[in-house]
């Protein structure tokens, strides 16, 4: 993953200027800097989800594989590089299992009940959510806690088996346990996937 001459942009501010960054494959990378100075913004570019943000600009190159990510499909984009946020965001009208196959479903992808199965067990098995929901799959998140709801948003992230996987201050809304089950599972998602988190 690498960016060139990137500038960011929040309205008139320009926040980032002629920025070169190389992330290298398979490993775990922080962006660390205080408030306004554009790490949401690098990590939003990243999978375009800038563009859905009017006042944000973001002019250069963000090469996945070497492709240009703005002469891609977005979705394309979104389907190589995962996203976690601050708060978690489960789906609500959703069940835990369907959260898991979102990105499926939204990409068009058809699976048979086998596959789907087992994207659902391995997805949650990965962050440590299995034994705790097997038998509440077709329940809505909502009677989860809030680092259990995240680990069903990084589940969901990596279900779809990302290259990359962007995390914005991902333990930022959890509680101290929370936060470290996060943390320690972050370590092991590193073995598997490219991750950039913003802190």
């Amino acid at each position: 993953l690498r960016g060139d001459q990137l500038t960011l942009a929040y309205g008139k501010k320009t926040i980032a200027e002629s920025l070169n960054v190389t992330i290298p494959d398979g490993h775990f990378t922080a962006i660390i800097g205080p408030n306004g100075c554009g790490k949401s913004t690098l990590l939003r570019a990243i999978n375009r989800m800038h563009e859905l943000y009017p006042d944000i600009r973001v002019t250069g190159e963000i090469l996945l594989d070497e492709r240009n990510i703005f002469k891609m499909n977005p979705m394309e984009v979104r389907r190589m590089a995962g996203m976690v946020f601050q708060r978690p965001n489960p789906f609500p009208t959703m069940s835990i299992y369907d959260n898991v196959l979102a990105g499926y479903k939204l990409n068009g992808i058809r699976l048979s009940k086998a596959q789907k199965d087992e994207i659902v067990e391995t997805s949650l098995t990965s962050v440590g959510l299995w034994s705790e929901v097997r038998d509440s799959l077709f329940r809505k998140g909502g009677f989860l806690s809030g680092g259990q709801q995240q680990r069903l948003c990084i589940a969901r992230a990596i279900a779809l088996k990302p290259e990359v996987l962007l995390m914005d201050e991902p333990t930022s809304a959890l509680d101290p346990i929370a936060t470290h089950r996060v943390e320690e599972l972050m370590l092991e998602l590193k073995k598997e996937f490219t991750i950039v988190i913003v802190t």
